[in-house]
């Protein structure tokens, strides 16, 4: 009996937990991004907790930095259909940079895994800033916005858009916002520390060796309200000793700003997956996201448990698609960009004027002929011939675009609309100034809820 022993003993541990064969030979984390920056980050931690999980039997990672992600989920999508070996790594950047960048590829391309991790965004300074909170940089912004550059990564993404959100919390236009992209986060942190913004934007955790070095110093947190240590003993030993900077950090709401924002990560299998390989990844990510060890690295990189998957991780992402492409068309400042948005109040203008035109027409009566004498009908034609007849409307038109473009900027489209309106509708005989004013503010003001709100077109 005792010769069976052995075999025995190795059949048990052969079909143990500890000894289970892990899902999958190899994988590969894509990280879209240069190497420092939070996709990077992400991805290597969860090289590390697989591999410690044995959940695979080989695990790299790749780095394809370039237009925010874009660049890496285009090869993402072509290159690796069906793969079931691959992740690659996105958040809500991605999502600003493709709207953005008009990308060809799409999020919705893909298929969606899990969302991981979420964390709010921190506004920091160099510790030899003359700007010691925000109420100081607000100042400086409502004096001079172009003199406020911001740094953060890539245009459209997470850090753009929070700066977009304080500067129009400070009561300015988005569209003013000084913004200098980054094509990853160790590049924003360097122009930062180098004295080349005035103010960088990031997550926390690519912030905090040097906040608590001292050479950055954190002004503002885009959370609701500051974070409670909570951490266990045996967390806590594993932390930084200064990580408590984290907890000091004022939010943005404190000082003023209505602005909160979290930067989510989650990570998303190519496109053309079978139904198996999607659950095996699924199942793998799952495993590895609610194990001891993760909540540890959550925990020390300050990032918050933010594990969603299945259909409500589709519905999260369709809804996240509709949520930042209105916030980006509030940023937009490009040159084509600033074409396209006049092209809208130019059409919609004249669709005003023709509907005015119409109103007063309809609404004057013609002079009776029998009411003049010959003299008087005489003098009037010659008063009013071709020339006499064109030279005022046409005037007072020209009058009322001057108008229009000078007061788009100025008063807003409602207001300039509203104005040229009125001219054109004396242009052509109308006295009824009132009554003018209120048609074409009446319109021109359903026009821009229409437009902004319904359509999500941004309108001066």
């Amino acid at each position: 009996m005792n010769r069976f022993l052995p075999a025995i003993a190795l059949a048990l541990l052969a079909s143990s937990p500890a000894a289970a064969q892990p899902a999958l030979d190899r994988l590969t984390i894509i990280a879209p991004a240069a190497p420092g920056g939070g996709w990077d980050q992400l991805a290597r931690e969860m090289q590390r907790e697989i591999e410690r999980q044995q959940l695979a039997v080989v695990v790299q990672v790749e780095n394809v930095p370039g237009a925010a992600g874009t660049i890496g989920l285009a090869q993402f999508i072509n290159g690796r259909r069906g793969d079931g070996e691959a992740l690659l790594v996105n958040g809500l950047v991605m999502l600003g940079a493709i709207l953005w960048n008009e990308s060809p590829v799409s999020i919705a391309q893909v298929t969606p895994i899990a969302r991981l991790t979420g964390e709010y965004e921190v506004v920091a300074v160099p510790t030899s800033s003359p700007h010691r909170d925000m109420q100081s940089l607000v100042r400086a912004l409502r004096e001079n916005p172009a003199a406020v550059s911001w740094g953060g990564g890539s245009a459209g993404g997470t850090d753009h858009i929070l700066a977009g959100l304080i500067v129009a919390a400070a009561g300015l236009d988005p569209r003013r916002t000084n913004y200098i992209a980054f094509s990853g986060g160790g590049e924003a942190v360097t122009a930062l520390l180098g004295g080349q913004v005035t103010a960088g934007i990031s997550g926390y955790s690519e912030f905090a060796q040097h906040l608590e070095s001292g050479r950055l110093r954190a002004i503002g947190m885009s959370a609701p309200s500051r974070p409670v240590q909570s951490e266990p003993d045996s967390v806590r030993a594993t932390l930084a000793p200064d990580s408590a900077t984290a907890v000091r950090v004022p939010t943005l709401i404190e000082q003023g700003l209505d602005v909160e924002l979290e930067n989510w990560r989650a990570v998303v299998a190519p496109p053309g997956l079978s139904d198996s390989d999607r659950q095996a990844l699924t199942a793998m990510v799952e495993k590895m996201a609610h194990s001891e060890s993760w909540r540890t690295t959550l925990l020390k990189l300050r990032w918050t448990d933010s594990y969603l998957s299945g259909p409500a991780f589709d519905e999260f992402l369709d809804a996240e698609r509709v949520r930042v492409a209105r916030i980006v068309s509030r940023l937009r400042r490009t040159s084509a960009t600033q074409a396209g948005e006049w092209v809208f109040p130019v059409l919609v203008v004249s669709c005003t004027v023709c509907v005015l035109i119409v109103l007063i027409v309809r609404g004057n009566r013609p002079a009776r002929r029998s009411d003049a004498g010959p003299g008087e009908a005489g003098d009037r034609g010659r008063r009013s011939g071709p020339r006499a007849a064109i030279d005022l409307p046409v005037s007072r038109v020209a009058l009322g675009l001057v108008s229009f473009v000078v007061l788009l900027e100025l008063a807003g489209f409602v207001a300039a609309g509203a104005v040229l309106c009125v001219l054109t509708a004396s242009a052509f005989g109308s006295r009824r100034w009132l009554r003018d004013s209120l048609v074409g503010l009446t319109f021109c003001a359903i026009v821009y809820v229409t437009f902004t709100l319904g359509l999500g077109v941004r309108l001066p």
